[in-house]
């Protein structure tokens, strides 16, 4: 844990504790989360975390860049906040919007249904469950099983994977393209695709105020960045 509010350190460097878990050290302090816990990390995701702290910057600062605000939240989360992450995954997967095809515009249809499916049938066959397709607006019930099914296999996540994933649905909007991405069925690329393309058809439909295409492309800087997250854990 840090209390000075200013940059002291000279060096950090990462120190290997056990095969494949890494410490970070600022000069000869080992590196701590918020909640005092040492991070224990990947040699990726501590490279990550030595460039965040070798930057310039206040303390405050630093502790918000990506990988170290990551590496920090994933090795603080308590028993009660992953329940809480469960209970808001399975919400995602109760109405998931890859469960909802549009039945009108024709070429949005097709859009959805070409992108949806494999995907519909990937979590099918992966969780051994089945998902109700809908094409209205309307909340479409999905069997109460599901969420159990789902919930079971999020618990033998570690805390970085489910946070991970965690921040993925969020970014995405949905759990299972989330986690098709996490599975390696989907790239990065046709995940945000899949996740947006009910918004690209509007754009291609209508335009795109640069307001909105700045938003869309700091949304998409940050999902890349999750995605990449993803590998190094």
């Amino acid at each position: 844990m840090i209390v000075s509010k200013d940059k002291y350190w000279r060096r950090v460097r990462k120190e290997e504790q056990s095969k494949n878990f890494f410490l970070i050290y600022l000069d000869e302090v080992c590196l701590k989360s918020d909640k005092g816990h040492t991070l224990r990390l990947s040699e990726q995701l501590a490279n990550e975390v030595v460039r965040e702290w070798s930057a310039d910057g206040k303390i405050s600062a630093i502790k918000n860049r990506l990988y170290t605000k990551f590496c920090f939240s994933a090795t603080d989360i308590t028993k009660k906040e992953r329940e809480a992450v469960f209970r808001r995954l399975v919400e995602y997967c109760s109405c998931d919007p890859i469960c909802y095809i549009a039945s009108e515009p024709t070429k949005l249809h097709l859009k959805q249904k070409n992108l949806y499916s494999p995907l519909i049938e990937w979590a099918e066959k992966f969780f051994s469950i089945k998902l109700n397709i809908g094409t209205g607006l309307l909340f479409i019930k999905q069997p109460p099983i599901n969420a159990n099914i789902i919930k079971k296999y999020l618990e033998e996540l570690d805390d970085f994977h489910l946070t991970a994933i965690h921040e993925l649905t969020k970014s995405l909007g949905s759990l299972f393209i989330s986690l098709a991405l996490y599975k390696n069925v989907v790239t990065p690329e046709l995940a945000w695709e899949v996740a947006n393309v009910e918004d690209n058809f509007r754009i291609e439909v209508w335009g795109e105020v640069e307001e909105e295409k700045q938003k869309k492309n700091v949304d998409f800087d940050h999902f890349k960045d999750l995605a990449k997250i993803l590998q190094m854990i």
